[in-house]
């Protein structure tokens, strides 16, 4: 399980404050076009690798001190201070960090599920591990802009260089100067739930992965009971775990299908459904189709001409945009004949 646990017991740092500075410093880098940014090619997206994982949605992460190696099936780099690493959707990637230069290691790290932005810094613990030591929940209208940037930049990398280096720099500003916006404005949701149950979420939410994941398996986790945690969250949230659990499993899902080329057998596993045919009942119970009916209509509206007009005029039904009348003959002939 992927855990969250205090890295330095004592120590804990004014996690807002850091990524306020955090973004601040990056935009100011981007608009002097100092920034220096890493992202991995897009190969193997989407297989399972030892000791590597990957999302349905892009990460971002910001080194503030230390190194981060990141290493794939067929490259790596290293991650130094002050830079800024996209990891594009589906890539796999393992970590391995280290203080540098007598710098402890440390990142923020922003990542997007369930409509939910989670920022988060890590420290290390165990050595060469990077461990969650706070992290806060946002929700935001801009949700799907912030993941598209991402995408955007991950896809231009590999372009043509000087064609795209300035696309790239407008998506990562307009990105950090959101986020920006959203920690200076917004309380993080944690502020409004129990420290148990906002670790209990994110636990969940990073570990969908696995079938064996349960009220059991949390509470141990979070060192109650499962009779106690089942109370708590149900009380703090008024939804129970169970179905709680159930719910981001299948919208992961549903995001899986609509986003990705995995198999149904293979977003079922991602998803935490050890049998793909329940997957599917389960699927087909909440959204009213199978998972290969509902990749199919997907593909099926996406293959569709737009059949609005291209213009709406105000005073005319018609409108030749200047045309000589013989022009446009000769084009309502071709309409015709076709």
């Amino acid at each position: 399980m992927i855990s969250f646990l205090p890295a330095r017991q004592g120590a804990r740092v004014d996690a807002r404050r850091l990524f306020i500075e955090t973004f601040r410093r990056q935009v100011a880098l981007l608009e002097s076009g100092r920034a220096r940014i890493r992202i991995p090619e897009t190969r193997h997206a989407f297989e399972r690798h030892p000791r590597m994982q990957y999302h349905f949605k892009p990460e971002l992460f910001i080194q503030t001190g230390g190194e981060t190696e990141f290493f794939f099936p067929d490259q790596q780099f290293v991650l130094g201070a002050g830079e800024i690493c996209v990891m594009p959707k589906g890539v796999p990637h393992g970590e391995r960090v280290r203080s540098t230069g007598g710098k402890t290691f440390e990142n923020v790290v922003v990542c997007y599920y369930n409509e939910t932005v989670a920022v988060h810094v890590a420290h290390e613990s165990p050595p060469g591990h990077p461990i969650v030591d706070d992290i806060h929940f946002y929700t935001t209208a801009l949700f799907p802009e912030l993941v598209e940037y991402l995408n955007r930049a991950g896809e231009l990398r590999f372009r043509d260089h000087a064609a795209c280096a300035t696309a790239i720099k407008g998506l990562l500003l307009a990105e950090l100067s959101l986020l920006l916006a959203l920690v200076e404005e917004q309380d993080a949701a944690r502020y409004t739930e129990s420290e148990k149950i906002f670790r209990c979420q994110w636990l969940m939410r990073n570990n969908l992965h696995d079938p064996d994941l349960s009220v059991e398996t949390l509470a141990a986790e979070l060192r109650c009971s499962p009779g106690h945690l089942s109370k708590l969250f149900h009380r703090e949230t008024g939804e129970r775990l169970v179905e709680y659990l159930t719910r981001i499993r299948l919208a992961n899902a549903v995001d899986a299908i609509r986003h990705t080329p995995l198999s149904v057998k293979e977003v079922a596993a991602a998803c935490g459904f050890n049998d793909p045919n329940y997957f599917t009942r389960v699927f087909r119970k909440v959204t009213g189709r199978s998972p290969v009916q509902y990749r199919a209509e997907l593909h099926h509206t996406a293959s569709q001409l737009e059949r609005e007009p291209k213009a709406v005029f105000f005073d005319h039904e018609e409108h030749d945009f200047g045309l000589r009348p013989e022009v446009m003959a000769k084009a309502q002939v071709k309409v015709t004949s076709s």
